[in-house]
């Protein structure tokens, strides 16, 4: 019979799954289901306190692509969620959000950061989080305008 484990390394983050033969006691091999061993999302969480934890971003924004008028807008939202997608609605922590290579902070309220992009060049940018245990990154087409 099949044992599935987290393995964790020297700071508690999952960085794989495996499927062993034996049984293993390890403070770094965690059993978890048949359920978690194919549930990819348990990668990069965090074991603390016998619990699998982490915050991990999802963005979804209005549109895929604006003109570049400098006026047309582009709302995007931030949602942060657990490993398994329940939004976190006690997180209120600031959060890097980087657009085009500059990193600004913006601030979760009940799981959920707010953004708002407007360009006047055309090409595309990319907005991405950074320092979550999983980050999340969106494409956006700025179209010529003319």
């Amino acid at each position: 019979m099949p044992n599935y484990y987290a393995e964790l390394d020297g700071d508690g983050k999952v960085f794989a799954v495996s499927e062993l033969a034996g049984v293993v006691d390890s403070p770094l091999m965690i059993p978890i289901t048949f359920e978690q061993y194919q549930d990819r999302r348990l990668l990069f969480t965090r074991f603390v306190e016998g619990k699998f934890q982490g915050a991990f971003a999802r963005i979804e924004a209005d549109k895929s692509s604006i003109a570049a008028t400098g006026e047309d807008t582009l709302s995007a939202q931030i949602i942060i969620t657990d490993w398994e997608g329940n939004v976190q609605d006690q997180y209120n922590e600031v959060i890097q959000v980087e657009l085009n290579g500059v990193l600004q902070s913006v601030k979760t309220e009940k799981g959920v950061a707010h953004i708002t992009v407007t360009s006047d060049e055309p090409g595309a940018f990319v907005l991405k989080t950074h320092g979550l245990d999983r980050n999340a990154e969106l494409k956006v087409v700025v179209a010529d305008a003319g």
